[in-house]
């Protein structure tokens, strides 16, 4: 699709003409007053992107998969209906939504309609550039009020995947943001344990580089503060141990950057305090940590990934805090603890991976932390 058409495709299908199909009185219609305009607003658009296949995609997901979403069920019925097909090829039907214009084109529901989970996966890798990752948080709201279950566990963690792949943090605190719509939100423990990775991961990967730390400190500030909001895991009251916000691995993410920044930059002085917020949050949670759900590669993979950094972050905090403060003190006991846990599963971990160990990204994060 040439790019002067993209713009019609992406934003308006350029020919609001007034007619009626034989058979069926159809008039142009505003959805601003109806029940599908009410429910989902306009139809999210797409800006112009690096790669000609990732236009004509984004382009096909939303006039498919999107748009339908919006029509009345009169107009479903005359886009979905065969006998329909030459009517609409002959006679242009309009259907205006938020002020755009958009005509309707006979779908075959068995032929035509794209996978949304393969169409997601595909629009992900062929975005390289900042410009075409700035149409992730659009494609994920105009899929998700289609009807597509953008929250279910394998989409939300192929997501993080790519993000983390691509160095595309930055669009998950979009997402973020917007999780009301896009689907992506901050309710589950492990979920939220994986974000606050991805956005660890952007500090460890440039070697804890003062600017890239000083980033991903901030970015997991905003994760946990969008975390009090009622669409992420926000309540008046505390959900025990389904509650993000108390997962000790969750603390302990936030005190390694925190503590990493204060020795690696700040001449191992706490500034602003956060080392010992952090320290005293991690001590004040009533949860332990948890043990890996299974202890198979995946498993034991998963989970020093995640507990290696809060290891590291606990040692890091002891360089900065007082010796003789309560948070050390309890920060020294709970390292303990937390070391024989760590040491335990790394052995099983490294006994059973393959000659190909060392792709697996807890052996990877063990060693350059801890070994």
């Amino acid at each position: 699709m040439s790019g002067r058409g993209l713009g019609k495709a992406f934003r308006c299908c350029d020919c609001a003409v007034n007619t009626s199909s034989r058979g069926i009185s159809i008039q142009r219609r505003n959805f601003t007053s109806s029940p599908s305009w009410r429910r989902h607003g306009a139809i999210p658009a797409f800006t112009e992107t690096s790669s000609p296949e990732l236009n004509d995609l984004l382009s096909e997901l939303r006039l498919k998969i999107v748009l339908p979403s919006h029509l009345s069920k009169q107009q479903k019925n005359l886009v979905y209906r065969k006998k329909f097909e030459n009517e609409l090829s002959t006679e242009p039907v309009i259907a205006t939504i938020a002020e755009e214009d958009f005509q309707l084109q006979h779908i075959d529901k068995r032929k035509d309609l794209p996978n949304v989970r393969k169409s997601l996966y595909k629009a992900m890798s062929l975005m390289k550039d900042k410009k075409d990752w700035a149409n992730l948080p659009n494609l994920l709201a105009g899929l998700n009020t289609s009807g597509a279950n953008m929250s279910a566990s394998k989409v939300k963690s192929m997501i993080l995947s790519k993000i983390l792949a691509a160095g595309r943090q930055e669009t998950l605190l979009e997402c973020l943001r917007r999780g009301e719509v896009t689907g992506i939100q901050l309710k589950d423990p492990d979920f939220v344990t994986r974000v606050l990775l991805t956005m660890q991961m952007r500090a460890f990967r440039a070697d804890w580089h003062e600017h890239e730390t000083a980033k991903a400190l901030k970015w997991a500030e905003m994760v946990v503060e969008l975390m009090e909001d009622p669409k992420h895991a926000g309540s008046r009251f505390l959900a025990g141990e389904n509650d993000p916000r108390l997962q000790p691995a969750v603390i302990g993410l936030l005190l390694e950057l925190a503590a990493v920044r204060a020795v690696k930059h700040l001449e191992s002085r706490d500034e602003d305090g956060k080392v010992a917020e952090y320290g005293a949050r991690l001590l004040g949670t009533l949860l332990e940590f948890k043990t890996p759900a299974e202890e198979t590669i995946n498993g034991l993979n998963s989970w020093l990934w995640t507990h290696a950094p809060v290891l590291h972050g606990i040692y890091e905090a002891l360089k900065v805090l007082e010796s003789s403060s309560a948070v050390a003190e309890g920060l020294q006991k709970k390292g303990e603890e937390l070391d024989v846990m760590v040491s335990t599963y790394h052995e099983k971990l490294a006994s059973l991976a393959s000659k190909d160990g060392n792709q697996l990204m807890g052996l990877q994060v063990y060693e350059k932390l801890l070994g």
